[in-house]
């Protein structure tokens, strides 16, 4: 696109209320200008060095398109976001020339999760090597001069996952003492292991972060995460230490579409009720650790299943958006932005997009723009906090990984059966422990155990549990993490809500399995648990 053309893109932007222009990433991190989502990434810097490289043309044309696109912001006065690369992918020559460098699986092939390409091993020496090389180079080729108009790199699009590489292994036995192969069948190291895994990405957000705080002292950076499998699984990552134990220049960013996955599947009730709690969720972990959060809205056909029997319309990209701004407050988050409209992505972006969509472009990008304001006043609204937790402890997703050698998972813990916690408008959220959260009645109602045993549970759950129950909160739990708590003294217990339950005072067991208590279509028997839940 020629430099005027950009700039008048942008300024349209602007002139209709944006104020922050997120450039697209380079998905996969190949070099290829022509390609659907091209930008910048280690592969690209590779091939600018050398005049031979046969991609080097195809880097220079696609450098000076992040150029005249930073121009465009500039000569206009709107910050940009400028992404540096794609999950943790060096490109195919460099792949080539470090096969021993790559992520694996546990059976030893060249990890390519959902087929978006194969990457590196984020504890390789060579990696960290030559990453650093290139974010030197980034830094003084694009950030400095563009200093006034970058306002956030985003270093990675996708990272999930974990890594079964030599190099990975490496770092598993200095901390545990063992080989992957020593993890056997033993579930304390298994769940050694799978915490291992689901804490990897988050150990690259964190040295990634690290670096560039070295490198341009004050100036912010993220990742963008996978909604998709976050609303599904809570794990490969774990979220709480993308906020807890990232630096202070790192802010956590998360796609947040209705539907976040192919165009030609419809949107479903377990996508929305995914939406809610992950929202909230991310809210939550921002006001506890003190972070801001910035997601992703849709105004285009990714996120608005257009190719499907039951597409999405012009009103549903306009609630995704205030959607988002309320649950985020509702968990108490400072949700510093929303990403919109995907404007010109080919294939599937509100322009250039290659599906007939069932609502017309141009209301769509005034609908969604005149909606600014108002996503701003919501974005400051006062902020509240969860009324219940959802207890889904970690260990019980680490066991499975550890058990089944897993590098991606998509659920352990039954989130998508929780439906009527969002229908109902209950203020949830997922927290993997009670530790540090305020107990009833500090506006906590409750507490929903999501585990089926207790022995999933982190030291102090069960006394937290019992402090809530004192302090008359109430408490959904398994037989089995009811058997831990103990009966109260005094109390009959009465079976209710169709059997389904029993009630132990203010501790509801769920005899069939707690997720059951909460799936949508059981208003007979169960909603006056749900009313008093």
């Amino acid at each position: 696109m020629p430099a005027a053309e950009m700039e008048a893109l942008v300024r349209r932007l602007v002139d209709h209320g944006a104020n922050v222009v997120w450039i697209g990433h380079n998905n996969p991190g190949e070099v290829d200008p022509a390609k659907v989502e091209p930008g910048l990434s280690y592969a690209v810097y590779e091939a600018l060095l050398d005049p031979a490289d046969p991609r080097h043309a195809g880097a220079v044309a696609m450098l000076a398109t992040q150029r005249r696109l930073l121009d465009a912001c500039q000569a206009v006065g709107a910050k940009a976001v400028l992404p540096a690369g794609y999950q943790i992918q060096m490109g195919e020559r460099w792949n080539e020339e470090h096969p021993d460098d790559l992520r694996r699986d546990a059976a030893g092939r060249p990890l390519d999760i959902y087929g978006g390409g194969v990457s590196a091993s984020f504890y390789a020496p060579g990696y960290r090597r030559d990453i650093e090389a290139y974010y030197r180079w980034l830094d003084a080729e694009l950030v400095l001069p563009y200093a006034g108009t970058i306002l956030m790199l985003n270093l990675a699009d996708e990272p999930l996952g974990g890594d079964y590489s030599a190099h990975a292994e490496a770092e598993f036995r200095a901390r545990t003492g063992l080989r992957f192969s020593d993890v056997g069948d033993d579930p304390g190291r298994q769940r050694l292991l799978g915490a291992f895994q689901s804490g990897m990405v988050a150990e690259y957000a964190a040295w990634s972060a690290a670096l560039w705080h070295d490198l341009h002292p004050g100036l912010p950076v993220t990742m963008s995460f996978d909604g998709a499998q976050a609303r599904k699984s809570y794990t490969l990552p774990d979220l709480e230490p993308l906020f807890r134990d990232t630096p202070s220049n790192f802010v956590v960013t998360f796609d947040a579409y209705p539907r976040d996955g192919l165009p030609n599947v419809a949107l479903s009730d377990a996508d929305l009720v995914g939406l809610f709690l992950l929202a909230r969720s991310l809210g939550l972990y921002s006001a506890r650790y003190h972070r801001p959060v910035w997601l992703w809205a849709a105004a285009n056909s990714w996120g608005l299943s257009q190719a499907s029997p039951d597409p999405g319309s012009v009103s549903d990209a306009v609630a995704n958006g205030l959607a988002l701004a309320l649950l985020t407050r509702q968990g108490g988050g400072d949700l510093q932005g929303i990403a919109y409209l995907n404007y010109n992505v080919k294939e599937q972006g509100l322009y250039n997009d290659s599906h007939r969509t069932a609502y017309d472009v141009e209301t769509m990008f005034s609908r969604v723009t005149a909606a600014y304001p108002g996503l701003r006043q919501a974005m400051a609204a006062r902020p509240s906090r969860p009324e219940v937790l959802i207890l889904a402890p970690p260990l019980r997703a680490h066991e499975a990984i550890g058990a089944r050698r897993e590098a991606v998972i998509l659920e352990v813990h039954p989130f998508q059966r929780l439906a009527i916690l969002a229908a109902q408008g209950v203020n949830a959220a997922v927290v993997g422990g009670l530790d540090g959260w305020p107990a009833p009645p500090d506006g906590l109602r409750g507490v929903v155990v999501l585990t089926p045993s207790a022995a999933y549970l982190a030291e102090g759950d069960l006394a937290a549990l019992r402090r809530a129950l004192v302090a008359g909160g109430r408490v959904v739990a398994s037989p089995d993490v009811a058997r831990a708590l103990g009966s109260p003294a005094g109390v009959v217990p009465q079976l209710a809500y169709g059997d389904l339950a029993e009630r132990r005072g203010n501790l509801y067991v769920a005899a069939q399995g707690v997720a059951m208590l909460f799936e949508a279509g059981r208003e007979q028997e169960l909603g006056t648990l749900w009313r008093e839940v």
